[in-house]
């Protein structure tokens, strides 16, 4: 590897949501790897309380499921995962009661996100669709949360290093004090 912090940084500058994907499936053993960075992700207290499920193409429930998103563009995605979190088996701040669940899963969320980044997957993090009616197609029990669907696949076009539009440093970096 000639220079693994050089390539981090292309990783996170290349990532970008992707909302349209080519007609083309995702080898299993790179969802594999994708999937492995989410199990191995850091959670308060090591918790994890997490769980995922993955729907590809071929699933009998995937027709079904492509009817929760708002946008089109996310139907061809080759996998869609259902980030859940389970509140009851999260880390709690005893100061204020702030419930780690949510965090932890985003924590395993973008690190796959990161993760499909680098083997050329496209990757969205779908938060306005039809939330109800995605638990019921995907047998979410009471407890559980979900908090994301993501969609991955081969984007249309490349995840080339593109310009990002983001606050400036001095807009949100305050030192010592706010």
């Amino acid at each position: 590897m000639k220079d693994p912090k050089g390539l981090f940084y292309q990783i996170l500058r290349s990532r970008r949501s992707v909302r349209e994907y080519q007609d083309m499936p995702i080898a299993k053993d790179i969802l594999e790897r994708i999937l492995e960075t989410g199990r191995l992700a850091a959670s308060a207290a090591n918790c994890q309380p997490w769980d995922f499920i993955v729907m590809d193409q071929n699933h009998p429930k995937r027709e079904e499921l492509n009817q929760v998103f708002y946008k089109d563009g996310f139907l061809k995605a080759p996998v869609v995962i259902a980030a859940c979190a389970e509140s009851e088996k999260a880390w709690v701040r005893s100061a204020d009661g702030a419930n780690y669940a949510w965090v932890d899963v985003t924590i395993a969320v973008t690190e796959m996100i990161l993760a499909a980044t680098a083997e050329g997957i496209g990757t969205c993090w779908v938060a306005s669709f039809d939330l109800e009616k995605a638990r019921r197609i995907l047998n979410i029990p009471k407890n559980i949360e979900l908090v994301t669907l993501l969609t991955l696949g081969y984007p249309l076009e490349p995840l080339d290093i593109q310009e990002k539009n983001r606050k400036p440093m001095s807009e949100i970096l305050h030192t010592g004090e706010w």
